[in-house]
Parts: C-alpha cells; structure tokens; sequence
C-alpha cells in the first residue's frame, strides 16, 4: 500500500511527539501534513483519529499508540473510505480509552467462556471477567464526567495510588433504587461470597441474572461509546435456559453434601428477587424471548426482540398473538379485493360524492368506480405491497398476492378522506412507471 505524504508526516509528527511526552496544538499538524483545517475536522468529528490523538485541553493535544505500529497500518487505520470510528474518540482521557478497551475485551471474554460448553466452571469465570468489566467501564465514564482523580483513593501506607472499588464506581453512578446497579450487585455478591456456591443446578436462574446483565452492558457501552458493542454478525448472548426448577435436596446433599443447603437457599433468594423486581435490567424475565425471526403483522412470524436491540429492545416486547391461517386472515385476491372495495363504496356514499373523489367510470354503469389502476397506486402510495402485513401477504411458490379485509377498509377511508387523494396516488404512481 503506498501511503500518501500527507499521512507519512503525521505519523512521523505523532512518533515523535509521543516518544519525547510533547504535546502539539492544531497549527503544528496542519503544518507538518499540509491539510486544510476541514479535513483535520473530518478525520477527528468522525473519531478516526482517536486512537492516536486525544484532547487534553482545547487545542491541545497528546499522541499514543504510535511506537508499535508500521507507518502502513497506520495509514490502514486511518482510511477515510472504511468509515472507522475508533472506541474512545469522544474521551479527552487516554486512561479512560485504555480502561474501554479494556472493558470491552473483559465482556466478551465473559460470554465466550461462558459459552463454551466444556469448560465446568463457566459461570465462576463470567462473574469475575462480567465485574471486571463493568468496574473499568465505570471508571473510564467516572474519568470523563469527574476527571482521572474521581477513581483514586488517597494513597495509602505504601505510598500506592489505589482505585476505588466496583462498589464505590455503581454508587457514583447509579441511584440506590436503579434495577442495573441492582443486577450489578448481585453478580458482584456472587463473585465477593457466594463463588463457591455458583455450582450447574443453579445456572437456570443465575443465566437469566447474567443475560440481563450483558444487555444493560451493552445498551450503556454503546451510549457512552457511540459505537456497537458487537458486529450485527454476532449475535454474541447468553443462551437462556427455559424454565428455574430447584433440584431436589437429596441429591443436592449426596452430591455436595452439607453446603446443598447454601447452595438451594442462595437458588431460592435470587428466584424471590427475580419475582419481586420482575423488571429486564435486573433479570430475563420468563415471558420473554430472544428470538431472531421474521417481522410479520399477518401473525405467520414476529420478531420479539432482536440482538441489537439490546435491552431497550426487551424493554419495548409485546405479547404475541397466535399465528392465524392466511386464508383467513387475507381471503381476497386482488380482483376480489377491487370488487368488495367499490360494493362498499356504493352502498356507503351517492354519485355525487364518489365522483369528487374517484378518477373513473365504469364503461358498462357509467358509475364511479376503482379500477385496477387505481388499486396499484394507493398500494404504492403506502407501501403495502413491499412486505407482508396485515394488509397485504405474498405467497412465494407460486407468487400470488393476497389481501385481507382490514385493507379494504383503510383504501375506503384513504381515498374518501381528501378529494385528490386517489388522483395525486394515481399521478405520482403512473409517472414513476
């Protein structure tokens, strides 16, 4: 790849300006590249600078990441046509960039092992990597709203800077009463108490603590960050378990022997706190579902949720009604559909009044009437061709399109609200053919 002058320069000025702990304002480096002042503002408004330069003051600027990277990889990275905006480009704090990727780096090590199927003691290694990962997030967000200061104990007995605990970060930054925090805490209890407790007969509750806790993950990481946590290709959750059956004592006891009590009462604590709560930042409630599916107002499939919906997603789920036979739901084929729509039409308003609003005239009756035209041009006008709804359903093998009752009623009521309603349908519709 062969890297523009412009780009060479740069991150010569950077290397230099991060080896000898200089900072640079932004005169210098229009200088050193030969930019103009609107290009500087594109590369930093779009965040692809931010993981060389970050803000200080204004226009004042430090430079990092720059002494392990080739001059070709930095050009790559900063490719104006890939669009790349990098983690961290709205934080002023180096600190608070590392922590980030050090966050995100934690939570997705938290759900690959507790993916992994072999690997026993899955939810031990969740919770620590899942606390981990909150804390630096946390401080990363306390730096930029408090300054670095904010996460720092007064140095103790040894002279060491301390950071403040997990505990400390969620009471600066969540209200005693917040479901999150709430969710936080009682994984942070699991990790700090209860570890030796986290054994498989109780995962069919704790999963649903956990997946709850890496959608509110997500949602804030995205919120602070301004970029996905995830690529849409992958789906990256918790997989939920159906139903929470606390194991039978006996076995429990044959098993673990006297800590099986512990380990059924700590099952049946989180179980009351789930009921009690009942609210998707603290716990996946058992009504809800993660499906990836088809959007279908016709009933035939819904998508309740999707990954990148994240937990506001949940939030907005519905109940579902059950899938209805097609033929039922959109009975009327297209000429069907024509004829019902002018025997209402007529049975409904006089002569006088349809001819203010429909465009032809029946060649035998001489009436007012809506053609097949017409029909094509408030389908357009509204979409309701391009996907099944409930409206309009497509069957694929052989292609036949379908319309239900429901459509019927919503062209009546288009078309006789305004009077040029069908007729601007109509022109805008034959125009684009």
């Amino acid at each position: 790849m062969k890297v523009s002058k412009s780009l060479s320069s740069l991150y010569e000025l950077l290397r230099e300006k991060e080896l000898n702990g200089e900072k640079f304002g932004t005169e210098e480096l229009l200088q050193s590249t030969g930019w103009k002042i609107a290009t500087f503002r594109t590369y930093w408004n779009k965040g692809q600078l931010a993981d060389f330069i970050s803000e200080v003051a204004d226009d004042e600027f430090e430079a990092s990441n720059c002494q392990d990277i080739s001059e070709v990889e930095f050009a790559k990275l900063l490719s104006q046509s890939k669009h790349r905006r990098g983690l961290g480009h709205n934080c002023k704090s180096k600190l608070a960039k590392a922590l980030l990727s050090k966050s995100k780096d934690n939570m997705l090590l938290a759900l690959e092992l507790y993916n992994r199927p072999s690997l026993e003691n899955r939810m031990d290694a969740f919770v620590m990597c899942f606390c981990t990962s909150w804390e630096q997030f946390l401080k990363a967000t306390l730096i930029e709203r408090d300054g670095e200061q904010s996460i720092f104990r007064k140095a103790g007995k040894k002279g060491l800077k301390e950071t403040i605990s997990l505990r400390d970060c969620l009471e600066k930054s969540f209200p005693v009463n917040s479901n999150i925090r709430k969710n936080i805490e009682q994984i942070a209890y699991l990790r700090d108490q209860a570890v030796h407790l986290l054994m498989p007969e109780i995962q069919g509750i704790m999963s649903r603590v956990f997946q709850s806790g890496v959608l509110n993950y997500t949602s804030k990481f995205e919120e602070f960050t301004e970029i996905s946590f995830l690529n849409s290709s992958h789906a990256g959750m918790i997989s939920l378990v159906g139903e929470f059956k606390s194991p039978p004592a006996a076995i429990m006891k044959s098993t673990y022997g006297d800590i099986a009590k512990e380990i059924i009462e700590l099952a049946s604590s989180v179980q009351n706190d789930v009921e009690s709560s009942d609210d998707i930042e603290f716990a996946i409630p058992l009504n809800v579902k993660l499906v990836f599916a088809t959007d279908a107002e016709d009933g035939s499939t819904i998508a309740i949720a999707r990954a990148d919906e994240g937990i506001e997603g949940l939030k907005k789920a519905l109940v579902i009604e059950k899938p209805v036979d097609r033929s039922r739901s959109h009975p009327l084929l297209q000429k069907d559909a024509i004829s019902e729509i002018n025997l209402r039409l007529h049975e409904r308003f006089d002569i006088g009044v349809l001819q203010k609003h429909l465009t032809k005239n029946c060649k035998t009756t001489g009436k007012p009437i809506i053609n097949p035209n017409c029909f094509a041009s408030i389908l357009a006008k509204n979409k309701w061709k391009q996907v099944d709804n409930k409206y309009h359903y497509k069957n694929k093998n052989p292609e036949i399109h379908y319309y239900s009752n429901e459509l019927v009623e919503e062209f009546i009521k288009k078309v006789m609200d305004k009077d040029n309603y069908l007729r601007d349908a109509k022109s805008s519709h034959n125009s684009r053919k």
